[in-house]
């Protein structure tokens, strides 16, 4: 993937139903990630702990990664949407470890509190960008 397309800031009003679209194929494509990394540590290391942990790394790998060096997975791609500062600068790993760790909170009730916070910040951010001060906008 090259560096992340230019954000067409002001557009974050438009993105919810990209954002729900962008998190649907992103849970699978790491799901799927996140079990070939799983199904590799359980070769190497034939340990049950091992499987957990490559799994668990793997998936959050998927999002952390992509978007600190693109602003964007792959979902976000497909769906033109990408994950920048507020300022418009592009996200850092900084921002995406923040934004990637508050999924916690933001998955509580399978993603209810996320899309609640979204809907009621000016912004349409949910907990973790608050907390990274990034926003998700539109590409050009």
């Amino acid at each position: 993937m090259p560096r992340s397309p230019e954000p067409l800031m002001g557009t974050e009003q438009d993105v919810i139903g990209a954002r729900v679209g962008a998190f649907v194929v992103d849970y699978v494509l790491s799901f799927l990630v996140a079990m070939g990394g799983g199904f590799l540590l359980a070769i190497l290391f034939r340990s049950e702990v091992a499987t957990i942990l490559g799994v668990v790394l793997t998936y959050c790998a998927y999002f952390v990664l992509l978007e600190g060096l693109y602003g964007q997975t792959i979902g976000k791609r497909l769906l033109g949407v990408v994950v920048v500062k507020r300022d418009g600068s592009p996200c850092t790993m900084g921002a995406s470890v923040v934004r990637n760790l508050l999924r916690i909170v933001d998955g509580i009730l399978n993603y209810v509190v996320g899309l609640v916070v979204m809907l009621i910040t000016d912004e349409r951010q949910r907990i973790g960008d608050l907390a990274a001060d990034t926003v998700v906008v539109r590409t050009r």
